[in-house]
């Protein structure tokens, strides 16, 4: 499968790249070139409409992980460049070049933080911030796109997505799914599964570490994806 990756070079596409590559064939559309030099790379940006219609050429999927660095989360012309107005423009020319699948990266923040327990994705959205509700906009693009232009779409609405080193800095006393969050792998196997998938239409998954579920339900992962968690807190180097 041909697969372009939107912001391949960002956080999580640097963490989950390792593991993608060797599954597809991909290419990373970004402002910055990857870290890894094996995988196609066209430079452009998402505002782009020009790069982001020459990117998609050739593609069977595309998966948007494109985000803002962690401290211009508040800045709110980006989060809606970034978040909603960028993914629009990709799934535009995606849709107008025949690609029906695409995974869209988006985050747990679409809910507050208060909560002790996420029991399903059907929650009532109730963002505290300006990275929350533009990601939450972002699911609407996506949900417009699978109902008017019939392309399936997975919004993986990651917590704390880390690289392995990091998940495993995390001390197994302080391993809560807000704490530890996921491990890169896990990550990648679920943009992975996403993509291939016999679903149509458009699916919010949460997607956690919280392997025991006692702070999220995962169980639309498992029965939509088939995925859950393999990382557990008791792993070692």
């Amino acid at each position: 499968m041909n697969v372009l990756l939107v912001g391949g070079s960002g956080m999580v596409g640097s963490m989950t790249l390792p593991f993608l590559k060797d599954e597809l064939q991909l290419r990373v559309f970004d402002r910055v070139s990857p870290a890894s030099e094996d995988v196609e790379y066209l430079q452009g940006d998402v505002k782009d409409p020009a790069a982001v219609a020459k990117a998609v050429e050739g593609m069977d999927a595309v998966v948007y992980m494109v985000m803002q660095p962690l401290d211009q989360y508040e800045d709110v012309q980006l989060c809606y460049d970034l978040n909603v107005t960028g993914l629009y423009q990709v799934l535009h020319y995606a849709h107008k070049n025949g690609i029906r699948r695409a995974v869209h990266i988006s985050s747990g923040s679409v809910y507050d933080y208060r909560y002790d327990f996420y029991h399903s994705e059907d929650m009532p959205f109730d963002a505290p911030d300006e990275y929350g509700i533009t990601k939450w906009f972002g699911e609407r693009v996506s949900e417009w796109f699978c109902r008017c232009h019939g392309m399936t779409i997975c919004s993986l609405r990651l917590f704390s997505p880390r690289t392995r080193s990091d998940w495993l800095e995390v001390r197994r006393d302080e391993m809560t799914f807000r704490a530890a969050g996921t491990q890169d792998s896990d990550v990648a196997r679920a943009i992975l599964l996403a993509l291939e998938c016999p679903i149509t239409g458009f699916h919010p998954v949460f997607i956690s570490g919280d392997h025991e579920g006692k702070h999220i339900n995962l169980s639309r992962a498992r029965e939509l994806l088939g995925w859950e968690p393999l990382a557990r807190p008791d792993e070692t180097e």
